[in-house]
């Protein structure tokens, strides 16, 4: 029996991969290069930055704080929820930098207070009436 009819020649698979590789690698590079060049991503809203910061103090109150940033001026005003019930600063209060409002646990009738585990989320309106979050974290 002849031997070399028994072994299989597979040298051309190393070879098929790599072919296969680089074609994805070029299609990818092209999309990359195609979207930069013909700007489809010139429709993307800018995102603003400003910070507000959320800070339980006891177990019947939370304090909100402005902290500002660079886009602190273009704040027309703030909106809180805590646990998903709303917490919004007086109708009075204006977004100045390092002001703020506390909001507290008779607000939101929670017995014994907040727990150290409450979802808190701060939207800011912006000035061009656009809007996003800005804090979305747990007290």
């Amino acid at each position: 029996m002849d031997k070399k009819y028994l072994e299989k020649d597979e040298c051309a698979v190393s070879p098929v991969i790599g072919v296969i590789l680089m074609v994805a690698v070029t299609v990818t590079l092209a999309s990359i290069v195609g979207s930069a060049a013909f700007g489809m991503g010139s429709n993307i809203n800018k995102m603003n930055l400003v910070v507000v910061s959320a800070e339980q103090m006891n177990l019947t109150t939370i304090e909100f704080t402005f902290m500002g940033g660079p886009d602190a001026s273009t704040v027309r005003y703030l909106n809180a929820t805590i646990d998903g019930a709303p917490a919004d600063p007086p109708a009075d209060y204006e977004p100045d930098v390092g002001s703020g409002w506390v909001a507290g646990s008779e607000s939101f009738h929670t017995s014994g207070g907040f727990t150290g585990k409450n979802h808190v989320v701060v939207a800011a309106t912006f000035n061009d009436g656009s809007a996003q979050v800005v804090l979305d974290t747990y007290v």
